[in-house]
């Protein structure tokens, strides 16, 4: 039972602590998602301040009047002559006076590098690094048709640098309003990763970084893992440089799940891609979850631990009593079951000691008439026979070669049954009869059954003896010498005529209800001519019986006599032992 409860209740707080995992997860990456768009949102915001920062200040530089005049006489010289050198000094000095002399939003700008260029061809005219003089801006067939206001390019890397470069483009008009050229000023990006890489809001392992239109990292070499020219994919940055916005949880760059938010940013032409590792955006959920799981299983080894005292102190009594019903179903019906509490336990103690009891009574009772049983059927039955018959032994038939078969016959005792009263009469018959029992046990004969004044005993079964013979002659004298000192006692001149016979015969039971030890065979049916053809007061004996006997018994030989159902037989008159039989 306590198995059971700690299976299901260590289930539940399993459950309980995945659900609130679940639950308090979600939550947290949706609140993770909210605050990495309002931090994206921020830094888009500073970008494009930036930005728009640097467009008023290009914007401001193109205007001046001094960097107008200087343009339009520039252009008018001839490359190489001296006209045009001291053209480019005035130009060069117009640039730096409107760079680093003009307002407070010039002064304050982060240009690196500025262009100049020829509107018809896209010449480099004049450059704040030397080595790009007098070359062709390289996209300049795709910018011309643009150039009429101030405008950002997408970042790009540079062909010379190979580093991520922005670009300003403005117009430079003449003094009557004409376009003659373009300034291209660079702008500072570390500046604009500068802002993105502000940890402000981010935690230990989230950050904040740009991606090109061409999946390229917008960082300084420090700043990343994976090499510049190798480019990034990951599912937010591949949605936002489509100009996709969104959140979401999904693998980075670097394969490590993320909670990252995502926007494209038109005015740089970059991708700003916020994240936080899912490990650390998750802890407090993570947290919540281990510490429902250990409390939860903290308290159900608590409850287990009462519920099996409890359950224990509940179970003693009942473990006592199925512990002495053990006993006594193994058969010690002496034990009695302890009474080890004043509650319903005990009073289960005492009705199992009082149906104890009465089973103790029961099976006595059952006891005793088993025994009488058994007596009953070893009056009827041989002991081997009725122990066969316990035994669940349901056919018994044996066959024996060789035993001797003794009938014996109250010659005149049907006259003297008319003479007696049937009470007196029984009696008298009951007395002789117990008398020759007797002599059966002693001798170890085995009694077949009695019809009326009649005897029939076996010597050599069930137990097979080779000196059944000897048996069933002594007997039949020791019935003999009966019979006188019965007829001494009751005055009485009642005679026994008495056959004996060896042979072989069959033995068994027959019966369901009422069982009958009998035996069958032509033996059977010759000692009983052997009885019913002797003298009285004699013992007649056959020739196969006279064979066993003669050795130590005297007889007197009758010679030949005529047997119903067999023809003439030799028969013998037994008289008693030999002299030196009877000293032996």
């Amino acid at each position: 039972m306590t198995a059971y409860f700690l299976v299901v209740s260590m289930t539940a707080v399993i459950a309980l602590a995945a659900v609130s995992y679940l639950l308090s997860a979600s939550r947290l990456e949706a609140m993770a998602i909210s605050r990495f768009e309002v931090i994206a949102a921020y830094k888009q915001q500073e970008i494009d301040a930036l930005i728009a920062r640097q467009i008023e200040t290009v914007t401001q530089i193109a205007a001046r009047e001094e960097l107008r005049q200087a343009g339009t006489s520039l252009l008018a010289q001839e490359i190489g002559t001296l006209d045009y050198q001291s053209a480019f000094l005035k130009f060069s000095n117009a640039v730096f006076n409107a760079t680093y002399r003009g307002s407070s939003a010039v002064t304050a700008s982060d240009l690196i590098d500025i262009q100049v260029f020829e509107l018809a061809s896209g010449r480099v005219f004049f450059d704040t690094s030397p080595d790009l003089d007098n070359k062709a801006f390289r996209n300049w067939a795709e910018l011309r048709p643009r150039l009429l206001d101030t405008e950002v390019m997408p970042v790009y890397r540079s062909e010379d640098t190979g580093r991520p470069t922005l670009t300003i483009l403005a117009p430079l008009l003449d003094l009557e309003g004409e376009r003659y050229g373009l300034l291209a000023a660079d702008i500072r990006v570390p500046i604009m990763v500068e802002i993105v890489s502000r940890r402000a809001g981010l935690g230990d392992t989230g950050q904040s970084y740009l991606v090109d239109g061409e999946h390229r990292l917008v960082a300084p070499p420090a700043f990343t893992r994976i090499d510049e020219q190798d480019k990034a994919h990951s599912p937010g940055i591949d949605a936002a440089v489509t100009g996709a916005k969104g959140a979401a949880l999904y693998r980075n760059h670097h394969g490590e799940p993320v909670i990252g938010s995502y926007r494209w940013l038109p005015g740089p032409g970059l991708a700003l891609l916020t994240e936080i590792s899912v490990s650390e955006a998750l802890t407090p959920a993570t947290r919540l979850g281990w510490s429902i799981l250990g409390f939860g299983m903290i308290a159900v080894l608590l409850l287990a631990a009462g519920s099996y005292l409890i359950a224990r102190q509940i179970a003693r009594p009942i473990l006592a009593i199925t512990a002495t019903a053990h006993r006594i179903a193994q058969g010690d019906l002496q034990q009695r079951a302890p009474l080890l509490a004043n509650d319903e336990t005990g009073n289960l103690a005492n009705n199992f000691n009082e149906m104890v009891d009465r089973l103790r009574e029961t099976l006595a009772l059952l006891s005793d008439e088993k025994h009488k049983s058994e007596r009953l059927l070893l009056n009827i039955l041989p002991e081997p026979i009725a122990e066969r018959l316990k035994h669940g032994e349901s056919t018994i038939a044996d066959s024996f070669g060789d035993v001797s078969i003794m009938f014996a016959d109250l010659v005149n005792f049907t006259p003297l049954a008319s003479q007696l009263p049937p009470k007196q009469l029984v009696g008298l018959l009951n007395e002789i009869f117990t008398e020759f029992d007797s002599l059966c046990e002693a001798w170890g004969l085995e009694k077949i059954k009695t019809i009326g004044d009649a005897y029939l005993v076996v010597a050599g079964l069930p137990n097979e003896r080779k000196d059944h013979a000897r048996l069933a002659a002594d007997m039949a004298l020791d019935m003999l010498a009966t019979i006188e000192r019965f007829n001494r006692r009751h005055d009485l001149d009642l005679m026994l005529r008495i056959g004996i016979h060896s042979g072989p015969v069959v033995a068994g039971v027959i019966g369901t209800k009422k069982f009958n030890y009998d035996i069958w065979g032509d033996a059977v049916n010759i000692a009983s001519r052997m009885e019913s053809h002797g003298i009285t007061s004699r013992i007649q004996v056959s020739e196969q019986t006279h064979a066993y006997l003669q050795d130590a018994y005297e007889f007197d030989d009758r010679g030949l006599i005529s047997i119903r159902g067999k023809g003439e037989m030799r028969t013998w008159l037994l008289r008693g032992k030999k002299a030196d039989a009877r000293s032996g």
